[in-house]
């Protein structure tokens, strides 16, 4: 779902054609480096180097996109352990028993190569085109880097409806994931320009708890989902527990068939 008017455009020669096709492809327009932005709101922006996406009142700024091999993931990457990240601890299966675990709203991924990176399978599901480009572009250039190939490749990314696909899938799903997006209460200097660009541009998750709904009736583990700290639950819904994390944390739901038997 695209909430603004949109169009894209190629900064070189070399990334031209490919920029005309994904515009056909989208049904949105194609503009050259020296067109008229003025009707678009933002601009899906080919470099030889990468896709981005920037808004088009701040065109001196270098487009967002998506780079797993960032400095700051990099790093977190390092540091991350299974009992150091709050997100595997809220998971709560060993990666060595091979569990399926479904992110069903991907968002820029991260999470999901956190996970990746300490050994779980993870199935991404991104229902928006824009989101779902820039994250198979982080793909392709994250599964050249010899030190991040084993961890895409633990990575499989769908674009899709994720309630469709839960209705429609037909394999055993031990974990589903959700951090569904929200407007911010207020701005402040905390919300990250990327999330703000991406929430202006997408909207909010309108059907964050029909999502939820769906996924409960799917898991056969859990359903761990991310909030700010101090949000209200998803849904309404109280989880069975929630893990603090300093800025997030994870509400968990566990399924029927997880729950502790009960005389």
């Amino acid at each position: 779902m695209i909430n603004k008017p949109l169009a894209i455009i190629s900064t070189t020669s070399e990334t031209d054609l490919a920029s005309r096709s994904l515009a056909k492809q989208l049904g949105l327009t194609y503009l050259t480096m020296t067109g008229d932005t003025s009707a678009y709101d933002f601009l899906l922006v080919f470099t030889p180097h990468y896709l981005g996406l920037q808004k088009t009142p701040y065109k001196k700024l270098a487009p967002f996109y998506i780079d797993f091999a960032s400095g700051k993931l990099l790093y977190r990457k390092q540091q991350a352990g299974l009992r150091k990240e709050w997100l595997s601890r809220a998971i709560g299966i060993n990666p060595s028993e091979g569990p399926t675990i479904v992110a069903a709203t991907a968002g820029l991924g991260r999470d999901s190569f956190i996970l990746a990176s300490l050994g779980f399978e993870v199935i991404l599901l991104e229902r928006s085109p824009i989101l779902f480009l820039l994250l198979q572009d982080a793909f392709k250039r994250a599964a050249q880097h010899p030190d991040l190939s084993p961890v895409i490749g633990r990575m499989k990314l769908i674009q899709a409806n994720s309630i469709d696909w839960l209705q429609n899938n037909t394999k055993p799903i031990d974990v589903v994931y959700l951090d569904p997006m929200f407007p911010e209460r207020k701005k402040s200097a905390s919300v990250k320009k990327e999330m703000a660009i991406l929430q202006e541009l997408l909207g909010k998750d309108e059907d964050a708890s029909r999502l939820l709904e769906q996924a409960l009736t799917c898991a056969t583990h859990r359903v761990v989902v991310k909030r700010p700290r101090s949000a209200a639950n998803l849904a309404d819904r109280k989880p069975h527990f929630a893990l603090m994390g300093k800025n997030s944390r994870f509400d968990v739901y566990l399924t029927a068939k997880a729950r502790p038997k009960t005389d």
